[in-house]
């Protein structure tokens, strides 16, 4: 059984197919799953100079934006949780959001929440391109000790494909 498993989601269809593959291949209950939303630092400063421009007499805080996204994504995450709790067969889902380079958050909470498995889906948002996957989840297998399943949302195995 895998003590804890942490499972970063980007909310996309692949992560979505990676959970579900890893339910197919998982026979045993899993104790807890940290659920990972890592929201990129790029992103939020992408948003400001947006928001500034279309806004231009109206003061912004960082603050308040990174306040307003952290709720959203948590909602986005609490709306998972019972479908986590079903493919991991688990009762324990701890949604988490953070801030900053995904790569480095990912490997940060995989350490301070001491996961037994990092499951991580190879196909995001971005489709996850050799650019994507070599900057993230090939950084991640660089950077972290803990083991990690790398789950293609789509595969031939055993002459079917997903």
């Amino acid at each position: 059984m895998f003590r804890k498993v942490l499972f970063p989601t980007d909310f996309s269809d692949g992560a979505e197919k990676a959970a579900k593959r890893f339910e197919k291949v998982n026979e045993v209950p899993v104790g807890e799953v940290i659920l990972l939303h890592v929201i990129d630092e790029g992103t939020i400063e992408d948003l400001m100079n947006g928001y500034s421009l279309l806004y231009e007499n109206e003061e912004l805080e960082l603050k308040d934006v990174e306040e307003k996204l952290r709720e959203k994504v948590m909602e986005k995450l609490q709306a998972k949780v019972e479908d986590v709790k079903r493919v991991f067969k688990t009762e324990k889902v701890k949604p988490v959001v953070r801030f900053g380079v995904p790569w480095e958050e990912i490997v940060k909470v995989a350490e301070e929440e001491d996961v037994s498995l990092i499951l991580l889906p190879t196909h995001g948002k971005l489709g996850f391109s050799k650019e994507l996957l070599g900057s993230t989840a090939m950084r991640v297998v660089k950077k972290t000790f803990r083991p990690v399943l790398l789950l293609k949302p789509k595969c031939r195995c055993g002459g079917e494909g997903e």
